[in-house]
């Protein structure tokens, strides 16, 4: 490669970050840094209040890493919103099979395409899975890392597991309240559309072939197209999800480490 192809790849990177912070403004998403990274979330600083929450004498894992896990909160936190904009940028070129539809053999046909755009959604969409995953996995360890009594096999930790052994004297407390019915709710519904996208089917795959199966079923078609098209939306509904999760773990980290 030569230096003017060089320099011209180099310029369509931040071409095309110009066009995603672009996306991020017109649909309003954020993520826990903030878009210019000041770490501002609802006018407090989160790397102050977090690095002060977990300031303690009490007792706590010391093998805990909570400087890296509060880079990891942070990356993904950052790969959600950036998948989540990828999706909205995509979404008004996706091939509609009810415009492409066609009459063949008595029967009106609804067709599917697998173009560019369909394929890449697809793409961003098994990702989104599988990072908000990663973040309330992060989440997970955080809490437990306050009761190393309890979780003492750090390799086998995770949102949920930290919920459902969260010590019964904190059970009262509004925060976790909201961690529990968030893990028996929103979390379980998006965990197991991941456990399906990991070890079952892609996707991309579940609806090119409910598709195929109802090729000319206008009212299934319809309700495929619908259920696609409302997935940025859905996402950016989880990104609220991570920074209400982060205000809430951190304010019961304070509660725990008061008592």
């Amino acid at each position: 490669m030569n230096k003017v192809e060089e320099t011209n790849r180099h310029k369509l990177i931040w071409d095309f970050q110009k066009e995603i912070i672009k996306v991020y403004e017109e649909n309003d998403l954020t993520n826990l840094s903030g878009l210019h990274r000041d770490f501002i979330l609802n006018g407090k600083n989160i790397l102050k209040w977090y690095y002060e929450a977990i300031e303690t004498k009490n007792a706590r894992d010391p093998n805990f890493d909570f400087h890296r896990c509060f880079d990891d909160l942070i990356f993904c936190s950052d790969e959600i919103l950036f998948y989540t904009a990828l999706l909205y940028l995509y979404r008004p070129y996706l091939q509609n099979p009810i415009e492409d539809a066609y009459p063949f053999d008595g029967k009106i046909i609804y067709p599917y395409t697998q173009t560019i755009e369909v394929s890449r959604f697809n793409m961003f969409t098994n990702s989104l899975y599988e990072k908000i995953y990663n973040y309330w996995d992060r989440i997970g360890d955080l809490i437990a890392a306050f009761f190393p009594d309890i979780f003492k096999d750090s390799s086998n930790i995770y949102f949920v597991k930290s919920i459902d052994k969260f010590p019964s004297k904190f059970s009262n407390s509004e925060n976790f309240l909201w961690l529990k019915s968030f893990r028996d709710n929103q979390f379980k519904e998006v965990n197991s559309k991941r456990v399906r996208i990991v070890h079952y089917e892609l996707a991309g795959t579940s609806n090119r072939w409910d598709h195929i199966e109802n090729p000319t079923n206008k009212l299934a078609i319809e309700k495929i197209v619908n259920e696609r098209n409302n997935l940025p939306d859905f996402f950016k509904d989880h990104i609220n999800y991570t920074k209400i999760g982060f205000e809430k773990t951190i304010q019961l980290i304070e509660e725990i480490t008061i008592k």
